[in-house]
């Protein structure tokens, strides 16, 4: 059976405009993933440079980097996303530099799947705030419901 469960990682990404075709990176926005991760010293857990294929066979239009994912405490987003965060805080002075040199975008995704009447806890305390601010962060909930019908 499956059970409520969270997720959360750090992401990169290549600012830029939707269109039909989805997210198309800024040229200033596009970046070599193995750059960043040889810069951060993390390794990512999925990225992709704009032109890389999908599996569909279409192409990327934009530059993506994800890591630090965090599942511990199954219901706890403010622990995953301390732990999402944990390496990435003495590296604000990079991050920064980086965002200086490429026109990104940094997220922390928080990622709940709700099944039945179960909820996650999702708050987040000051160092999670703190670390966004001085970073340029955007939190995004992408959040899954399903009903207790279908477990």
């Amino acid at each position: 059976m499956d059970k409520t469960h969270s997720y959360t990682y750090f992401g990169i990404e290549s600012n830029g405009e939707i269109d039909s075709r989805g997210l198309v990176g800024y040229e200033r926005g596009l970046f070599n993933p193995d750059y960043i991760t040889k810069t951060l010293g993390i390794q990512p857990f999925c990225c992709w440079k704009k032109g890389d294929k999908r599996r569909d066979g279409s192409q990327y239009l934009f530059s993506s980097w994800d890591a630090e994912k965090s599942d511990i405490g199954r219901l706890d987003v403010e622990a995953q996303c301390m732990e999402t965060i944990k390496n990435l805080k003495n590296k604000i002075p990079v991050l920064k530099q980086l965002k200086e040199q490429y026109d990104v975008n940094y997220v922390i995704m928080v990622v709940p799947k709700i099944y039945g009447e179960e909820q996650p806890l999702i708050s987040l305390n000051k160092e999670i705030i703190e670390f966004c601010y001085l970073t340029d962060t955007i939190i995004n909930v992408d959040m899954y419901i399903n009903s207790s019908d279908n477990i």
